[in-house]
């Protein structure tokens, strides 16, 4: 009988330690679990700020197509702002230069961000008959 109620008060002086053990436990799994959240989350816009630059070029590029397409027919052409396409908008301008028209196109991304990626591509632009020709291609900010 004696030894029953001497584990029992054993049994009554571990309660503590393991409710100490239980929330050191649960801080730790909620430790470890912020983290790797911040860490998909930091990845995940990673991705989207590449997408989005991608994105931005090929909205460019359309411009420069578009200008080029729209010279062929009429060589007055100045350009054109916010033409939307289902991932944003460009803008285009041309001007008359040397050996062709200088093109001048800016897209923009629909982004849920509150600044919108763009890109700018400038490109000189030949036009003879209905054929075209685009060269001198730079990509900036």
């Amino acid at each position: 009988m004696i030894s029953r109620a001497s584990s029992f008060h054993g049994l009554r002086s571990n309660r503590g330690s393991t409710m100490a053990a239980a929330l050191a436990l649960s801080f730790l799994i909620f430790a470890i679990t912020t983290v790797s959240m911040a860490r998909v989350a930091s990845i995940y816009a990673g991705a989207a700020g590449s997408h989005n630059k991608a994105s931005a070029l090929f909205l460019a590029e359309a411009g420069i197509r578009q200008a080029a397409h729209s010279l062929m027919k009429d060589q007055s052409y100045t350009g054109e702002k916010g033409t939307r396409l289902p991932t944003g908008c460009f803008d285009v301008s041309v001007a008359p230069g040397q050996g062709g028209f200088a093109v001048t196109s800016t897209g923009y991304v629909d982004s849920p961000m509150k600044r919108h990626p763009r890109k700018t591509v400038r490109a000189t632009v030949s036009v003879s008959g209905r054929s075209f020709r685009i060269s001198d291609w730079r990509t900036n900010q």
